[in-house]
């Protein structure tokens, strides 16, 4: 019976664009087992099978290659690998890792879109929970939210939203959003407008 499978070469975040090279191997399989890979839902082909007698000289040792070209949305995408085996009776032994992309930051969109949690006008001292929103792809990204004429930032953290509990006209200003992961920094600005009554 073949052991549970063992996925190598995602133990460090891969940068986008950058080609994935992941190694599955399970042993002690006579005769010797099959391999097979998936990303999500979607099949994916191998490079090659490398089939090794263990030391006992009894039952094998499987190993086989996937390679593929990242991207962000693959960012926590996962990837397993499944052993296929006579003795496993309709049953399946596999191995599943979640991939960690770096990747360029991502803006908020410009201006933020009405109905997602973003601000939009409103009349000086409406109640409720107002939010301009950055939308990470990739993590770890950090966020700066700033105003422009002010001198201190107003809040810097992983969390992408900036809330205004409480919206006044003097909350009307330009704001700007530095997004930024290992790869980089990105700076988006919106115009936020509060009326009057």
């Amino acid at each position: 019976i073949p052991q549970k499978p063992q996925i190598f070469g995602h133990e460090q975040p891969i940068d986008e664009e950058k080609v994935a090279r992941l190694t599955c191997r399970s042993s002690g399989s006579k005769p010797a087992a099959q391999l097979r890979w998936r990303k999500g839902n979607k099949e994916l082909k191998d490079e090659g099978t490398e089939v090794m007698e263990d030391p006992n000289g009894k039952t094998f040792t499987v190993s086989s290659r996937v390679e593929f070209r990242v991207t962000k949305e693959d960012n926590e995408a996962e990837v397993t690998c499944t052993v296929d085996h006579e003795s496993l009776q309709n049953s399946e032994r596999s191995t599943t890792q979640k991939l960690q992309v770096h990747c360029t930051p991502t803006p908020p969109s410009s201006p933020p879109l009405p109905g997602t949690g973003s601000a939009l006008p409103q009349g000086a001292g409406d109640r409720g929970w107002w939010s301009l929103t950055a939308i990470p792809l990739c993590s770890p990204q950090e966020f700066l939210w700033e105003k422009e004429g002010s001198t201190a930032p107003l809040q810097r953290s992983s969390n992408s939203i900036l809330i205004f509990p409480f919206l006044n006209k003097s909350d009307s200003g330009t704001y700007v959003c530095t997004a930024t992961s290992s790869m980089g920094s990105v700076v988006a600005k919106y115009n936020l407008d509060v009326s009057g009554k």
